[in-house]
């Protein structure tokens, strides 16, 4: 027995050192490198050095192992041929417990049969007694071959083999917990390779399925491609052809520029050429005015009030404007609209400066010795005082006037010594008043010897600086009546006459008086429409009577009559030199744009026709020779 476990301890220690030297050769820098790589991540510097000092080791221990089997040679062959004899027993008693197998099982099943069957048990222990002297016999026969085993090997070697396999079993014991631990590295470093697989596998698979969904994309993505590339060519054909466009609208473009250039430049030379005909126009209508001596009139349109837009209907407008000399008007009772021309038309938006813009040259002509009358006419609520005294901010016709006076007496200061004097009255329920000096003082108009009106005993007051102007304008303005009435909040109820006198002395030359009469009328009134009563009943009574022999004095001076009736009201009489004689004048019509007073505003429309019509004759200049 001790042969044979000394026998299949050297086989053990060789397997052991065969394996231990492939674990050295395994163990390399090389291969761990190898594996490291494998398992996706190198193995630490220390670890490696760890490693390579052991596997030193192992290799020195199996050298010396080496040296002990040689040594252990002739005693090995000795125990070579003990081995086969031990093997052919061995062989044997493994026969031998194969049939004991095969008894015992038998035995089993006669002890089974037994159980079933009581007349069998006899039989049973004899089968039993039989197996069991097989058994002894057997057992003495291994023993006795033991013991000629422990002859053939002889006492002398059995002590020292002994030590040497006590030393033997120590070293393998010793290599097989260096392999042991060896091996527990490799184990983890397998579960580590494992795990890397395991994700390769699973990046495997992804990749599987990315293949077979690239597989089923395939030939999608080559339709895709294929329309992609038809795109392509459809998108590099319309370039084509959009830049090809491109170049034709540019083309086009540019002639149609060129083109729209010309028209531009023949426009603005038609209205350039529309424009000097008009100024042409109207200096031979102004010339021929002049010649014929015609009242110029001029026609304003106020903007609608709050208390008039919410009743105007709706649809055609109740005024409207071919250009800036025809005027209509819109009757919506009987859905007509009549056309009036006059000399100048402004819409509701026109300004202030640009109604006296137009109306400058006539009165300037004040300084250069003519009579000139301008005054403003309509219904009442029509805009007349707004266009003739405006406000401080917005100042009307009366300011402007004086102050153009003022700008061309500065001009001419090195030529002529020129004095301007200004009396401001008003004509109320036919009695004249003065309104720079208010007074009980009657006063009354008279014709004086070269024809010319005038009021004796009026204030008249020298005024240098348009702030004098604004002076007297103001303190007239609070002295002058007014009411309130459904028409108008305040309500003129008077004629006011700023008259302003000017005399112009050339230095070594003649000197030339002139005259304005700035008037603002009372407006025409529709009692029904206004509600005044009492007091106010009697001045409307008294405006309209004045006004309506205004209108009788335009019709005589129409219809060329050889007497005209200026006595008939002391505003006509006011007029007489203004209307009948040698003067400029120029009548402002004011109107409302609102269809509830349509009726009114035609027959100031109509007034307005009848008066240009007038012929005054030639105007001439009042000078005095020195």
């Amino acid at each position: 027995a001790q042969v044979l476990g000394a026998l299949e301890a050297l086989r053990k220690m060789q397997m052991k050192a065969d394996v231990t030297e492939a674990m050295l050769k395994d163990l390399t820098p090389q291969h761990a490198e190898k594996s490291a790589k494998e398992v996706g991540c190198l193995a630490q510097q220390p670890a490696v050095d760890s490693l390579r000092a052991r596997g030193a080791a192992l290799a020195a221990e199996a050298a010396r192992l080496s040296e002990a089997a040689e040594q252990a040679a002739p005693q090995a062959k000795i125990a070579e041929k003990a081995e086969r004899t031990l093997r052919k027993l061995q062989q044997k008693f493994e026969e031998l417990e194969a049939k004991r197998g095969r008894l015992e099982g038998e035995l089993r099943g006669e002890q089974a049969s037994a159980e079933a069957s009581s007349g069998a048990t006899q039989g049973s222990s004899r089968a039993e007694a039989e197996a069991r002297q097989r058994n002894q016999a057997l057992t003495q026969r291994v023993k006795e071959l033991e013991a000629q085993l422990a002859k053939i090997q002889g006492p002398q070697h059995a002590g020292a083999d002994a030590a040497k396999n006590r030393q033997q079993d120590e070293a393998i014991a010793a290599a097989e917990r260096e392999h042991l631990a060896l091996q527990q590295q490799l184990e983890e470093r397998g579960r580590a390779v494992a795990k890397a697989r395991e994700a390769d596998a699973g990046i495997a698979a992804q990749l599987a399925k990315l293949q077979a969904a690239n597989g089923r994309l395939g030939p999608r993505l080559r339709l895709l491609q294929a329309a992609s590339a038809k795109l392509r060519d459809g998108q590099g054909q319309a370039t084509a052809e959009a830049r090809a466009a491109k170049q034709a609208f540019a083309e086009d473009m540019g002639r149609a520029i060129e083109a729209a250039r010309r028209l531009g430049e023949e426009a603005g030379a038609m209205q350039a050429n529309y424009s000097a005909a008009m100024d042409d126009r109207k200096k031979l209508h102004n010339q021929i005015l002049d010649l014929k001596g015609n009242i110029r009139v001029f026609v304003r349109v106020r903007p609608m009030n709050a208390k008039e837009k919410p009743t105007e209907p709706t649809g055609e407008a109740t005024v409207s404007f071919r250009d800036d000399t025809n005027i209509g008007l819109f009757d919506a009772q009987h859905s007509r609209r009549k056309w009036f021309e006059f000399d100048q038309v402004f819409d509701p938006n026109s300004s202030q400066a640009s109604v006296f813009e137009e109306a400058k040259p006539l009165a300037t002509s004040t300084l250069d010795g003519y009579n000139v009358c301008i005054f403003a006419y309509g219904q009442t609520g029509s805009g007349k005082t707004h266009t003739m005294t405006g406000t401080e901010k917005d100042p009307g016709l009366n300011t402007n006037v004086l102050r153009e006076l003022f700008h061309i007496r500065d001009e001419r200061k090195n030529e002529y010594d020129i004095s301007i004097s200004i009396a401001i009255t008003e004509i109320y329920n036919e009695t004249v008043r003065d309104l720079l000096c208010p007074t009980a003082k009657k006063l009354d108009v008279k014709i004086n010897q070269d024809g010319s009106t005038g009021v004796p005993g009026l204030t008249e007051l020298k005024v240098d600086t348009v702030g004098d102007v604004m002076k007297c304008i103001k303190e007239a303005s609070k002295n002058r009546a007014t009411t309130s009435t459904d028409m108008n909040e305040q309500s003129s109820r008077s004629h006011s006459i700023v008259t302003v006198r000017t005399q112009s002395t050339l230095r070594g030359g003649d000197t030339y008086i002139g005259k304005v009469h700035l008037i603002d009328l009372a407006g025409s009134e529709n009692t029904n429409k206004s509600g005044v009563t009492g007091q106010s009943m009697k001045e409307a009574q008294n405006i309209n009577k004045s006004l309506s022999a205004l209108g009788d004095v335009i019709q005589s001076l129409v219809a060329k009559n050889p007497h005209t009736p200026y006595r008939n009201s002391k505003l006509t009489m006011m007029l007489k030199d203004s209307l009948g004689g040698d003067s400029k004048t120029l009548m402002i019509v004011c109107a409302s744009p609102a269809q509830t007073n349509v009726t009114e505003t035609s027959s100031s429309l109509n007034f307005a026709s009848r008066a240009r019509n007038v012929e005054l004759g030639k105007a001439k200049r009042n000078a005095v020779a020195n």
